[in-house]
C-alpha cells in the first residue's frame, strides 16, 4: 500500500493506481489526529440545454410547502435538501451577443458570468468550479486524484451558434481557456481509475489480459481490510464492488457497440473486448445525439459521478446533458416506432401545445436524472454521520429560460446539497417575481435580481469573500445565507 500524502490512500499494482475513499481508521495508526480530517466539500454544476417549459416548472407557492409541478415532481424524495429559485435574471450579461445567438451566449457565460460577445479571448473567464478549487482542494486534507472533472453527453457536435465552438461545448473555464468535456464513458472511467495513456497504457493492457483493475490490487485490498474499523471495512467493500460493477457494464457497452446481441447464454456478453468502442457517430449536420447514447451514457455517468464524489477522486464536476443548441434525440421516451424528437427543435415550440407537452416530458426526464444522483449522494454516509450531499453544493440551470423566445430572465434554477452547512438549503421555493400571475405565462416578468448572485453566495459560503463574480454584482443573496 502506498500513499501520496498522509491522509490520502491508494493501492498500486501492475501499472494501476486505485484511489480509495477516505478511511480514517486506516490512517489513525500512521499519524495521531489524522482522523480529524473532515469530509471534503464538493461542487457540481449541471447544464440542461434549451431552457424549460416554465409553465410546468414553476411552483405557484413559495416557502417549504410549494406544490410539486410536473417537471419538479421527481425531486420530491429529496425536496428538503433543495432550493427552487424563480425570477433570476441573466439577460444583460448574456446579451447582447451577435454572434453568438442566444443559446451560445447563454452557454458561454453559464458558469462564469462573462459575455461571449466582445469577450471571446477574455483571460478573466474563469468558471465557478475552478474558482472554488483552492478551497475544495485545500491543505486540510490531501488533494484528490483529479483537481476537477468535466463530463458531457453530446460530444463535439456541429452546432456552435456562429461562434467558437468552445462556448457551446464547455461550461468549465480557467483564465480564458475552456476545459473540454469527456464524452466517452470508457475514457472517463480510465481517467478516474487508471494511470497512463488510456489508449495504450495500463487500461488497454488490462483489457487485453482480461483483467480488472481490482485484480491487480486484490491482495493489498484484503490486507488493508483487516486493519480497518467495521465502518471503514464496509465502505471499502462498497467501493470495490461499485468499481467491479462499473467495469462490467462498460465492457457490455463496448460489446454491444461491436456486434448485435444474438447470443443467449449471457456469459459471452460479459467477456471484455480488447477495448470498448468509442461512442456511436454523431450527426454533424444537425448535431443529433442518438437516443442510445443519451439514455445509455446517462446511466453510466450517474454512476461515475457518484463514485467520483464518494471516493474523493475529484471534488468539482461539471456535467452537460447536451451542448448549447443541443439536438439530443429523445424518441426513447415515446416508445418503439417513434420518429425523430430532437430537443432543440421541440424547444422552439412557438406555443404549440403538442410540442410543449413533449418538452415537459424531456424536461421531466432530465430532472429525474438529477434527482437520482442527488438521492444517491444523500444515501452515502460520511465519517461524520452526514451524507455526501450534505457536503456538496449542486447547481442546475440552462442557457435560456424559454426555448422559443430565447430569453435570459425568469431562469430555471435548482440549488441542492448542504455546502457543509454554509448555505441555507432547506426545501424552499423562493420567487423573486412577486407579481407573477398563475397560471403563469411561458415567459414571466423580469426582476432585478441577477442570477450571478447565486454564485457570489456560493463563493462566500466557501470563504471566498467577494461581492462580484464576472460581471455579476450585488453581493450574496441573503435568502441563501445561514
Amino acid at each position: 500500500m502506498t500513499t501520496t500524502q498522509s491522509r490520502r490512500l491508494f493501492l498500486a499494482g501492475a501499472g494501476v493506481t486505485l484511489s480509495l475513499p477516505f478511511l480514517p481508521s486506516a490512517l489513525w495508526s500512521r499519524r495521531a489526529g489524522a482522523a480529524t480530517c473532515k469530509p471534503p466539500r464538493r461542487f457540481m454544476a449541471w447544464f440542461a440545454p434549451n431552457g424549460m417549459n416554465m409553465q410546468d416548472w414553476t411552483p405557484t407557492t413559495t416557502g417549504t410547502n410549494w406544490d410539486l409541478t410536473p417537471i419538479l415532481r421527481p425531486l420530491d424524495p429529496i425536496r428538503k435538501k433543495i432550493l427552487i429559485l424563480t425570477g433570476l435574471d441573466n439577460q444583460d450579461i448574456a446579451v447582447p451577443g451577435n454572434p453568438p445567438g442566444d443559446a451560445g451566449a447563454g452557454t458561454g457565460c453559464f458558469l462564469n458570468m462573462i459575455p461571449v460577445f466582445g469577450h471571446e479571448t477574455d483571460p478573466a473567464r474563469t468558471s465557478l468550479d475552478q474558482a472554488l478549487l483552492p478551497v475544495l482542494n485545500g491543505p486540510d486534507c490531501a488533494a484528490p486524484l483529479l483537481p476537477s472533472l468535466q463530463i458531457g453527453i453530446q460530444g463535439d457536435n456541429g452546432l456552435c451558434d456562429r461562434a467558437d465552438c468552445s462556448f457551446s461545448r464547455s461550461i468549465s473555464w480557467n483564465q480564458g481557456v475552456p476545459l473540454p468535456n469527456i464524452w466517452d464513458p470508457q475514457v472517463c472511467f480510465d481517467r478516474m481509475f487508471a494511470t497512463g495513456d488510456p489508449a495504450i497504457g495500463a487500461a488497454a493492457a488490462r483489457a487485453a489480459q482480461r483483467k480488472s483493475i481490482l485484480d491487480s490490487v486484490l491482495t493489498q485490498s484484503k490486507s488493508l481490510s483487516l486493519t480497518l474499523s467495521p465502518y471503514d471495512r464496509a465502505k471499502l467493500d462498497q467501493h470495490t464492488t461499485r468499481i467491479r460493477n462499473l467495469e462490467t457494464r462498460l465492457q457490455r457497452l463496448g460489446k454491444a457497440s461491436k456486434t448485435p446481441t444474438t447470443n443467449v447464454g449471457g456469459g459471452a456478453t460479459c467477456t471484455p473486448p480488447a477495448r470498448p468502442d468509442v461512442s456511436l457517430p454523431l450527426n454533424f449536420d444537425r448535431g443529433i445525439t442518438p437516443p442510445g447514447i443519451v439514455q445509455g451514457h446517462m446511466a453510466l455517468y450517474l454512476d461515475l459521478m457518484a463514485v467520483a464524489f464518494q471516493c474523493d477522486i475529484t471534488r468539482a464536476i461539471t456535467f452537460m446533458i447536451g451542448n448549447g443548441s443541443s439536438n439530443n434525440e429523445y424518441s426513447f421516451l415515446y416508445g418503439a416506432g417513434t420518429l425523430s424528437l430532437p430537443h432543440h427543435g421541440i424547444s422552439n415550440h412557438d406555443g404549440n401545445s403538442t410540442k410543449l407537452a413533449e418538452l415537459t416530458r424531456i424536461d421531466t426526464w432530465e430532472i429525474f436524472q438529477a434527482s437520482a444522483l442527488l438521492q444517491r449522494l444523500d444515501n452515502m454516509v460520511e465519517s461524520d454521520g452526514q451524507s455526501v450531499l450534505d457536503h456538496t453544493t449542486f447547481y442546475l440551470s440552462s442557457d435560456v429560460a424559454d426555448g422559443a423566445t430565447h430569453d435570459h430572465w425568469d431562469m430555471p434554477v435548482l440549488v441542492a446539497g448542504g455546502a457543509s452547512g454554509a448555505l441555507r438549503i432547506d426545501g424552499r421555493h423562493i420567487n423573486y417575481i412577486p407579481q407573477m400571475p398563475f397560471p403563469r405565462p411561458l415567459v414571466g416578468p423580469r426582476s432585478n435580481v441577477l442570477q450571478g448572485r447565486v454564485f457570489i453566495s456560493m463563493l462566500q459560503a466557501h470563504g471566498i469573500m467577494q461581492d462580484t463574480f464576472g460581471l455579476a454584482t450585488g453581493g450574496p443573496l441573503p435568502e441563501l445565507m445561514p
